[in-house]
């Protein structure tokens, strides 16, 4: 099933911000506060009923969906319907007092559906870490599941007997098909918790028994050694979790019997857990009858060893109960699911079989393999010639004050190239000092003398040569550019006597500042026109990489970008996907690289991952393929990275959003297609823009 996202932010001023593949509307949440508190203590007193618990969720949903909210959703369902879509449906709340109500309740009278009772709108609780790595939890069947069950002595008494009966009742059809594996820890201490999940590589830790909300802080009731009540606060708890690889869901437990003030605690733990790196955490917000919660396991860990997403398996799960048990009664809107992972992947799960799934390879071989990261090294086997741009640029910086202007995305191998152009010159008995652009601190590079200054400075130091510059900048004659000039001439080119290839790289890192961008590429022109007639000049040799093109005007007879060679990187074509494919073993005619091709494009880097991690027997270009856009793929790190800095740019997101929601080119402004090309995410084609590749489109028509 593919789903059609709609996120709605809630801040702590009770703004509404909504989110979805139409675009962003805004609104403002306003609540009868009183009135919904009346009801919430029926509820929470069990005194519930079906007129009931519509009114409140007719009350939540029109606080939450205002007008224009309430219209932009609509359109979502009916979008995702013509194209046999879900519609998955985040929720973030910023205040602690809208978090701790019972959405789940939400209730639309127009079409008489319980939001997240319906099956077409998987609903969850979103916890956002912008900095934490989005990593999903290898799983091979079966499932490992720990049943914690917690029964202090000094608390009131848990059926422990009938907890672990309703439990292996409800798995057992699901453990004798070798889809679940459950241990059950009957002495919930510390360290017995440790040593448990050291023992074996757990997917799943469900906790039932006992917590308490005290001081705005959430505690999980263990044992002690002598069997008594041991309270743990919610960070310690978060602390059995840290660096576990393979466990993807927590369950939160409070069963019947088990007060009011246990559900809070859970609530509060919840989300916590999720911001401490578990990728999703499922916390019961009211007590629960025996038979809802053999109808929660059985119903949600079934289609969790399916491969179900986890909202799309919570949601089924609710559908379930509310089938089972009626929409009169509280307990279809009791499991609440807090989670990070926007597709709801929390396990990538592969069934065993006898045979082995990806085949047997040369551990010579793989150790001779490289992993793409950074610049391809000068004498790396996976480094492929670009059609002879290599030879190209190279003949070209033999003559005397040539400039090369060398423009491709990010990842597309520019100072591969680069490093190889210089390595070349140093071999010729060239001087050769490569600047990556990138790597200057902003102080600098926004302040024309003091960048100038830099530039000399590091030139100099790179080539061996003494550092003269503050004793040679002339400030009360000459200009910022007039001092480097002359440094360079005096101190630079003429104490090398020998050609020297200078490399900028990511000279885009400029084009913000306009201020320093005219006059020093304008110095950089005027570089190259000194060549044509002074002899010292004609040893220097110009290299400039850039992302995309320059966005600022510039005075044709001052820009260096409109004179010497221009070099544009274009992706792998068919002949050259299959030589990279034969350097890392992989049979140039495997069915499969078309339909990768037709994923990333020619993209180098998207390329070699790919190759890579088949090459390693990690992973088959076919399971590749299917999980690419997720972030259960291999370009996880990869798509989240570029996700990260869109959502600082959101009119930038919105660009996008045409883009990959469009079957055709679409036009942009010349600063979006800038910051859209310089990251690779997009192609010219004429004047309007497509996504790069498939991937591209796939993922943020999904994200974005």
């Amino acid at each position: 099933m593919n789903y059609q996202d709609f996120q709605i932010i809630v801040d702590k001023n009770n703004h509404i911000r909504a989110s979805s593949e139409q675009g962003e509307v805004s609104g403002e949440l306003r609540w009868e506060k009183n009135q919904i508190n009346l009801t919430l203590q029926l509820i929470d007193s069990g005194q519930t009923n079906s007129d009931l618990l519509k009114a409140l969720g007719s009350q939540l949903y029109q606080a939450l969906f205002p007008d224009k909210i309430n219209a932009r959703f609509q359109a979502t369902i009916a979008a995702a319907q013509v194209n046999q879509e879900s519609v998955r449906l985040r929720l973030i709340f910023e205040s602690p007092e809208l978090a701790s109500l019972p959405w789940e309740f939400l209730y639309e009278e127009d079409t008489n559906i319980f939001l997240a009772n319906n099956t077409e709108t998987v609903l969850s609780r979103y916890i956002d870490v912008p900095l934490q790595q989005r990593d999903i939890k290898a799983a091979d069947l079966p499932l490992k599941v720990l049943l914690v069950i917690s029964t202090p002595t000094d608390l009131a008494a848990l059926d422990v007997a009938e907890e672990e009966k309703l439990i292996r009742e409800a798995l057992a059809e699901h453990i004798d098909a070798g889809n679940i594996e459950l241990d059950v820890l009957q002495e919930a201490t510390r360290q017995e918790i440790q040593q448990k999940l050291r023992e074996k590589p757990y997917n799943i830790f469900h906790f039932i028994g006992h917590g308490v909300f005290d001081n705005n802080q959430g505690y999980i009731v263990l044992v002690d050694k002598d069997g008594k009540a041991k309270y743990m606060d919610d960070e310690n708890f978060a602390n059995f979790f840290l660096g576990n690889k393979n466990l993807g869901l927590v369950i939160l437990n409070s069963c019947q019997g088990a007060v009011v003030a246990s559900n809070q605690a859970m609530r509060g733990t919840a989300p916590n857990l999720v911001r401490r790196g578990i990728p999703a955490v499922v916390a019961m917000q009211y007590s629960i009858f025996d038979n809802t919660a053999k109808l929660f396991a059985d119903e949600f860990y079934r289609t969790l060893a399916l491969g179900y997403p986890v909202d799309a398996a919570i949601q089924s799960t609710r559908n379930a109960i509310s089938m089972e048990v009626g929409l009169d009664k509280r307990d279809f809107a009791t499991p609440v699911l807090y989670m990070r992972a926007k597709d709801g992947i929390i396990l990538d799960v592969k069934k065993k079989t006898d045979e082995p799934i990806i085949p047997i390879v040369n551990n010579n071989f793989i150790q001779s393999l490289e992993y793409p990261d950074g610049s391809v090294p000068l004498d790396s086997p996976f480094y492929l010639e670009r059609n002879g741009i290599e030879s190209l640029c190279s003949q070209t910086l033999e003559q005397p004050a040539s400039l090369i202007r060398i423009k491709a995305p990010k990842l597309m191998g520019k100072t591969s190239l680069l490093r190889r152009i210089i390595s070349t010159g140093i071999k010729q008995n060239y001087q050769g000092v490569y600047l990556d652009f990138g790597g200057v601190n902003k102080e600098v590079i926004t302040n024309l003398d003091k960048f100038l200054r830099w530039l000399c400075c590091t030139v100099s130091l790179e080539l061996e040569l003494d550092d003269r510059v503050e004793n040679n900048w002339n400030t009360s004659l000459l200009g910022s550019n007039d001092n480097c000039t002359a440094y360079f001439k005096k101190h630079i080119l003429k104490p090398i006597n020998s050609p020297l290839i200078l490399v900028l790289d990511e000279v885009d890192r400029l084009f913000p500042y306009s201020e320093v961008l005219e006059d020093f590429f304008g110095m950089l022109r005027s570089w190259h026109e000194k060549g044509k007639t002074e002899e010292i000049w004609k040893q220097l040799r110009l290299v400039l990489a850039h992302s995309t093109e320059v966005y600022i005007p510039l005075d044709y007879h001052q820009s260096p970008f409109n004179a010497g060679l221009p070099v544009e990187l274009e992706e792998f074509n068919q002949q050259q996907v299959e030589e990279l494919a034969t350097k890392h073993g992989i049979d140039s005619q495997d069915s499969m690289l078309p339909e990768l091709r037709r994923m990333v494009g020619g993209h180098p880097y998207l390329l070699r991952l790919a190759m890579y991690d088949v090459a390693i027997a990690k992973t088959t270009l076919q399971d590749l393929l299917q999980s690419a856009t997720t972030e259960a793929g291999i370009y996880r790190n990869h798509l989240s990275y570029l996700l990260d800095i869109l959502r600082t740019a959101p009119d930038l997101v919105q660009a996008l959003q045409r883009v990959v929601n469009s079957t055709a080119g679409v036009e942009l402004d010349s600063i979006e297609i800038y910051k859209l090309h310089s990251l690779g995410l997009v192609i010219r084609q004429n004047n309007h823009v497509l996504p790069r590749c498939q991937l591209y489109r796939d993922y943020f028509r999904r994200v974005s």
